[in-house]
């Protein structure tokens, strides 16, 4: 994925693990707060989230990740005076990919059983995000998605020959891999002001639905070898 390790390298350092040593530069922590157990009061204090700490529990780099983050991150703070993040007080509309409702939730605490995380696959790549308390709501997407035109073309063949029970084979999947971490290279080097088109919605009213529910994509390819 452009990133590689020398033999030299410690054997138990991963691939993600080099990446944010790279790039954490960029990749700034959020502030959030929540309850402080399962029956409890507010937190006392805001406490950091960082991309690292969600890379590890969606369980991959990808560029669905870092897009989501990206357009979380410069979205979500709007909505609140202090820029802490309430995860008690939101709800969110997201394409179903495991990448983008992985993201979403964890960054917003929003979540599909207790009805505040909605699916709409005509989304794509962008976001709906409402405060529940003030019902104030911003959709954020893309300004131009030219950069990704190379990697979903590659993304489209893969899934074509699933599709059709063809082979993918190892050069298919280094192709992908490799042109899904040059757009996250791009996204992570451009001026979100320019990234982004980030828009208010006035007097949104947030559906829940689930139609778009599916079959998890990003492990059809697990055994493919190296």
């Amino acid at each position: 994925m452009g990133v590689e390790l020398s033999a030299s390298s410690n054997v138990h350092k991963n691939i993600d693990d080099v990446f944010y040593e790279q790039y954490a530069k960029n990749l700034k922590p959020l502030m959030v707060k929540d309850t402080d157990s399962a029956m409890g009061r507010y937190n006392l204090y805001a406490k950091s989230l960082s991309f690292k700490t969600l890379l590890r529990a969606h369980g991959h780099l990808c560029d669905g990740l870092v897009l989501a983050y990206v357009e979380l991150s410069n979205t979500l703070p709007k909505l609140f005076d202090d820029g802490v993040i309430d995860r008690t007080d939101l709800r969110v509309v997201a394409k179903n990919s495991p990448c983008l409702v992985d993201t979403s939730s964890l960054m917003s605490g929003a979540r599909i059983n207790h009805k505040t995380l909605s699916l709409d696959n005509s989304l794509g790549g962008s976001f709906i995000v409402q405060r529940i308390s003030t019902k104030q709501t911003y959709k954020v997407s893309l300004a131009n998605t030219t950069f990704l035109k190379a990697l979903k073309a590659k993304e489209k063949e893969i899934k074509t020959k699933l599709k059709h029970g063809k082979k993918v084979s190892p050069k298919d999947i280094d192709e992908v891999e490799s042109l899904a971490f040059k757009a996250i290279k791009y996204m992570l080097k451009a001026n979100p002001d320019k990234l982004l088109n980030i828009k208010e919605l006035k007097n949104y009213k947030f559906k829940f639905n689930i139609d778009d529910i599916g079959s998890r994509s990003d492990i059809v390819n697990k055994n493919v070898s190296r």
